[in-house]
């Protein structure tokens, strides 16, 4: 918390840069100061020289409760202007992680109705919740716009002020949601369902009604602690949501700050953002103690009779899924994108396969070559990242703490903040996602060397009295390393998704750049006009997703033993 509050403190200073000249380009972007303007400002808003003095009064107006005035408009409070929207951010959180939650059981229950009557299991159970996972929250937002909204006009396109205006925003967050809860729940029955106990009851002739209950109770005491940090993490990343749909919450207030670059309402969103991910953590651990800790002391361990096959998916499904990917690296090769202002918004024909933009553009040129920006920025970020996870990893805790203190805040947010402190660029949304990325590799870097570390090998080497230096570098580095590598190669969708996200937004890559989320982000302009432009890019993106998952997950089966 301590480090929270300094690094939120320090933002105005960051960049080494005039308060007075940052606040007069919040205001004014396109004219040049004059040193008197620039004074007024200082004596206007009572400005601190120097940041050791910013913090401290920083600090001191944050124990009160004052946080200052909006650089933009001075007369309103900062703190007024950045949780406006938090009761709408926090009502769209908590619907979606209820619908994702209710969504979740029934994508279990035929894993779970398996269990109880001890039939075989179907692999396509996790496969088709991995996918759901997959679907990135801005695209499917988009997508529902467009089909449920614009096409058929079922519900309204946009705002939050009656129950119709929440249903496609609250679906377009709780379905990709309930996608990852729904693999926590399957991967805790499957793990339920190899108890010793399950076997007995079942063999003893309790009916399937007392085993559902059981089971169901036994695996809601792990999912509950994740529901609460569901609800953390959708509430800290409803801002690709509310900007679709044009909803006046937390998090269209903290792209609004983004764009205006107004640190003190970002300050306040940031400081907000780490209070409820440190409570929704707390929150987590104490429910896990409170359901599932009388249950361990009370039944011990379950001794498991069963062997846990893991198979990959195979090449086939994978390659299938590769094919537009590499049609569009052909495109690449043989295309240009021209800029014809007689053919702006022509449907998919012939001449152009995927249609044109607002401007002429040959759609398939034009992500053909925001590719590079896409999935070649994702690669980079990735690359670095696994660096950093790897050495942050290897070197001790302190990473692990470090790392516990920015996990609360998501890619999105952190996205907003550099750009609200140092301003809109490809640069900024690739140095959000590797100050969020290299958590997850780091985590897994620790673990296994942790477990490197219990080794025999490991152990007699010590006794032998090698140096810190060798174990590292002939024991851990080349265990540990083949991990991590197919770890990171696994979160190069994800990452692309978080770039083309932020893009999306106008926070990352230019406004006529080539990069899909940029692309798409132009495209709901004409959504109904015309609908191939958001196709596209929409197709893409998801297929990404697909093929991370195809790529990196695996099918579970069981084979009692006998």
């Amino acid at each position: 918390m301590a480090s929270s509050l300094l690094i939120t403190a320090l933002l105005p200073w960051l960049g080494n840069r005039d308060l007075a000249l940052a606040v007069f380009r919040a205001r004014e972007a396109e004219r040049d100061p004059d040193p008197e303007i620039l004074e007024a400002i200082r004596t206007e808003l009572n400005l601190p020289t120097n940041p050791a003095e910013g913090v401290m009064e920083w600090l001191r107006g944050a124990v009160t409760g004052d946080f200052g005035v909006s650089w933009v408009d001075p007369s309103r409070n900062a703190a007024d202007v950045a949780l406006g929207g938090f009761g709408v951010s926090f009502t769209l959180a908590a619907l979606s992680t209820g619908t994702a939650v209710i969504l979740s059981w029934f994508l279990v229950w035929p894993r779970l109705r398996s269990i109880v009557r001890g039939t075989a299991t179907r692999s396509s159970d996790i496969m088709g919740m991995a996918l759901l996972g997959t679907i990135p929250e801005f695209v499917l937002a988009v997508v529902l716009l467009v089909l449920f909204a614009l096409r058929l006009r079922i519900f309204p396109v946009s705002g939050f002020s009656s129950y119709t205006h929440m249903v496609l925003p609250t679906l377009a967050l709780a379905l990709p949601s309930a996608g990852l809860l729904g693999r926590v729940l399957l991967i805790t029955i499957d793990g339920i369902g190899r108890e010793e106990w399950v076997r007995v009851w079942r063999r003893n002739g309790v009916s399937p009604r007392q085993l559902y209950h059981a089971i169901s109770i036994r695996a809601a005491g792990t999912i509950a602690p994740q529901v609460v940090l569901f609800l953390a993490g959708t509430l800290a990343s409803t801002a690709l949501v509310e900007q679709t749909f044009n909803i006046a919450g937390l998090g269209r207030s903290a792209v609004t700050a983004a764009l205006d670059q107004d640190v003190p309402v970002l300050q306040v969103i940031v400081l907000t953002m780490v209070i409820v991910g440190i409570v929704a953590g707390s929150a987590a651990h104490w429910l896990r103690m409170w359901i599932l800790g009388p249950l361990l002391k009370a039944q011990g361990n379950y001794a498991s009779y069963s062997v846990v096959i893991a198979r990959p998916h195979g090449t086939i499904p994978f390659l299938v899924v590769c094919i537009p990917f590499l049609s569009v690296l052909l495109a690449m090769m043989l295309t240009s994108p021209t800029l014809d202002v007689e053919a702006r918004l022509q449907a998919p024909s012939t001449q152009h396969w995927l249609g044109t933009d607002q401007l002429g553009r040959d759609l398939l040129a034009r992500l053909a070559d925001g590719m590079v920006y896409t999935i070649g920025a994702s690669i980079l970020v990735t690359a670095i990242c696994a660096l950093l996870g790897f050495g942050a990893g290897l070197s001790g805790r302190w990473a692990a703490r470090l790392g516990d203190t920015l996990n609360a805040l998501p890619i999105i947010l952190v996205g907003l903040v550099l750009a609200g402190v140092f301003g809109r660029s490809i640069m900024t949304a690739a140095i959000a996602v590797i100050v969020v990325g290299w958590i997850p590799l780091a985590a897994h870097t620790s673990t296994v060397a942790a477990e490197i570390r219990k080794s025999g090998y490991y152990t007699w080497a010590q006794l032998q009295g090698a140096s810190r230096t060798r174990l590292v570098w002939w024991h851990l580095v080349p265990n540990v390393l083949p991990a991590v590598v197919r770890h990171a190669a696994s979160r190069v969708a994800h990452n692309a998704l978080a770039l083309a996200g932020l893009g999306f937004l106008g926070l990352g890559a230019p406004h006529d750049s080539p990069e899909w989320g940029v692309v798409l982000s132009e495209s709901i302009r004409y959504a109904e006009r015309a609908p191939w432009m958001m196709a596209a890019p929409t197709v893409m993106l998801m297929l990404l997703g697909v093929a991370a998952a195809l790529a990196t997950d695996t099918t579970i089966r069981l084979r009692w033993k006998t």
